[in-house]
């Protein structure tokens, strides 16, 4: 209502230069053109809101359907979840909320989109994986096989003493976990700090262990999905995981050295070659 009524105020101001005089027209003419483009900038901005608008109302439906719904009241009835806050992380198979609990500790929410096409890809991250043989290829299957399994791959790599967010409840396609960061922030991402090579080295610790003391390879690893919380380095995004036996469990594991060597150059760092890197983590 504001901004129409900004337009209407706008125009009004254009048709009553009409009557204005000739000895103001250069003056008029500037007027004009500033309140023309104060006009384009009101009309965009109330096009973008609408779209904004709608655009959440279809994100809303997207995410909270019916059964995902059900979902979250089957685990605030178990005590797993208290309330749901804002959104900390937005991505095209999943939302991620800041959630409370009875204690006031927080979690994290992860809500795999259900409507979403993009779990077709991440098939091959699953058949292979000696885990999970019997996959049905339906598209709500796969969404709940992926949520398992990345509730299952935290779990594995928590209890082999690999810092990643502690799994609390998995149900049908909501993951809820510990929470990394305070009051609701999230923990910056690795890209978002400075590093040192101390943090390279880290994370390539990081890498073998995980390998060598879970049997898993990230396959996905990046600056994007390592938080660091103070001196800690902390892995996440675990769902495309595979276990070591994978038949891709190799080329996975040279993409996720190769991406990690990749950031820590471009930020002035030496690191090691890739070849050292794989004996170091397979022990050829």
């Amino acid at each position: 209502m504001l901004l129409r009524e900004k337009k209407l105020e706008l125009l009004l101001k254009l048709r009553i230069g009409v009557f204005m005089t000739k000895d103001d027209n250069e003056l008029h003419d500037k007027e004009r053109e500033k309140l023309e483009l104060k006009l384009r900038t009101t009309e965009r901005r109330d096009r973008m809101l609408i779209k904004d608008r709608s655009s959440e109302a279809a994100v809303m439906e997207e995410v909270f359907d019916k059964p995902t719904l059900l979902t979250l009241h089957y685990l605030m009835k178990s005590g797993v979840l208290r309330s749901l806050n804002g959104v900390v992380s937005s991505g095209k198979e999943a939302r991620i909320y800041w959630g409370e609990r009875d204690d006031g500790s927080s979690v994290a929410v992860k809500i795999y989109l259900t409507v979403t096409a993009e779990f077709k890809k991440r098939l091959p991250y699953i058949i292979g994986d000696p885990r999970f043989e019997n996959v049905k290829h339906g598209s709500s299957n796969i969404i709940k096989i992926w949520a398992q399994k990345e509730y299952k791959n935290l779990m594995t790599a928590y209890q082999a003493g690999i810092p990643v967010p502690k799994p609390l409840a998995i149900k049908r396609n909501v993951l809820v976990m510990e929470f990394i960061g305070d009051g609701g922030w999230p923990a910056p991402l690795l890209n978002e700090v400075e590093v040192r090579q101390s943090d390279y080295k880290k994370v390539i610790s990081l890498v073998d262990k995980l390998y060598n003391s879970a049997n898993l390879v990230h396959a996905d690893l990046s600056e994007y999905n390592i938080f660091k919380h103070g001196k800690n380095l902390i892995l996440f995004d675990f769902g495309s995981a595979v276990d070591i036996r994978h038949p891709l469990s190799k080329e996975f594991l040279i993409k996720d050295l190769n991406n990690i060597n990749r950031f820590f150059v471009k930020q002035g760092l030496k690191v090691e070659p890739l070849e050292n890197l794989l004996k170091k983590v397979i022990r050829l």
